[in-house]
């Protein structure tokens, strides 16, 4: 594993729900861990057939293992990076080896 590679910082955020002082339930998100990440794309084939029907900016996230992360659902939390948010849709334990954890995300766009 080369770790020069993991040069990107990046925030894990997790869905948490808060009670105010007068006991009214409130959801939001609250930072969880902070990592070095290496960040690319993953290029099956989508791009050989020449039409785009939904554009998305979905990225990978690979991180060093750890009980931190190792934590991490898909559907309780996600990723801010470099100011945009990302959405995991599949966290990848890469062999169960105990070495390195893949997340992928999707750009979040706020509905307008």
């Amino acid at each position: 594993m080369n770790i020069a590679k993991f040069h990107k910082r990046i925030l894990f955020q997790v869905n948490a729900v808060t009670t105010d002082r007068y006991g009214n339930h409130t959801s939001g998100w609250k930072d969880y861990f902070s990592a070095w990440a290496t960040i690319g794309t993953d290029s099956y084939g989508s791009e050989d057939k020449g039409v785009v029907i939904n554009p998305e900016e979905t990225l990978n996230f690979t991180t060093r293992w750890c009980t931190e992360l190792a934590a991490v659902e898909s559907t309780k939390y996600r990723i801010i990076c470099e100011g945009k948010t990302y959405n995991i849709i599949f966290v990848n334990p890469m062999g169960y080896k105990h070495r390195s954890l893949k997340f992928t995300g999707k750009l979040y766009k706020e509905k307008s």
